[in-house]
């Protein structure tokens, strides 16, 4: 992990940053909201990546992208005058000199504050909601591909709605599989406890190499004060 005094304007609360070279810091805040729009837009953050791992020329950083150098030569003026990039040099070579562009830091952060809403609803979830897809296309095949499932509908009360699978306990520990959706009663304290025992849990499993490949969906949030993505959502319960 790299020093602290080789990490820009970061949080005391801030997460482990990536390792730097010697004369690279780790992170950088980028706080000048114009840099800020073009980070957060991921079609433009896709020909930034090469600079984020290293010195790179527009040939270069082409090379790696597997794209045309006019592509990459739109972005890195855009880059530079927001200071998403730096120009470090220029690199000989017979003829013109080629320019030699880096990021400020491996990793540059952003405040989720700072984030124009529309912009992180954009970002944030369109990303959710791909992996979300994929994890209930799996999640339908294995259910459908199991004999043994059958779901149960039953209401606590009048205008509550409960659908859960009824399954044995036997079969519980059988099926490489699980889904789970609930509202939980708990305080401050019980809910800090079940994030960090649900990452734990996950981080037990991260790294191995098995034949198959699994989506993991997990997460834990206090119930919103004000419900602006599920406003005309009617739901049960």
């Amino acid at each position: 992990m790299a020093r602290a005094s080789r990490t820009r304007r970061v949080a005391p609360t801030a997460p482990p940053a990536p390792a730097a070279t010697d004369d690279w810091p780790a992170r950088a805040e980028v706080t000048d909201p114009t840099a800020v729009l073009l980070l957060t837009n991921l079609r433009a953050f896709k020909y930034l990546t090469p600079f984020l791992n290293g010195a790179h020329t527009l040939s270069s950083a082409a090379t790696a992208l597997e794209c045309s150098t006019s592509t990459v030569a739109y972005w890195i003026p855009r880059f530079v005058d927001v200071g998403l990039l730096v120009h470090l040099g220029d690199q000989p070579r017979a003829g013109m000199a080629m320019p030699m562009y880096r990021a400020p830091a491996s990793q540059l952060v952003v405040s989720f504050r700072a984030l124009p809403f529309d912009r992180r609803v954009a970002m944030l979830d369109s990303g959710r909601m791909r992996i979300l897809r994929r994890f209930l296309d799996g999640l339908d095949e294995a259910m459908e591909h199991d004999d043994s499932i059958v779901l149960g509908f039953s209401s606590d009360a009048p205008k509550s709605v409960a659908v859960k699978m009824v399954e044995t306990d036997e079969h519980k520990t059988e099926r490489p599989y699980n889904d789970g959706w609930h509202t939980l009663a708990l305080t401050e304290a019980d809910a800090r406890r079940l994030s960090s025992e649900m990452e734990a849990l996950v981080d037990r499993y991260i790294g191995r190499n098995g034949p198959k490949r699994y989506i993991v969906h997990y997460g834990l949030a206090a119930d919103p004060r004000h419900r602006w993505r599920s406003a005309t959502d009617d739901i049960p319960g």
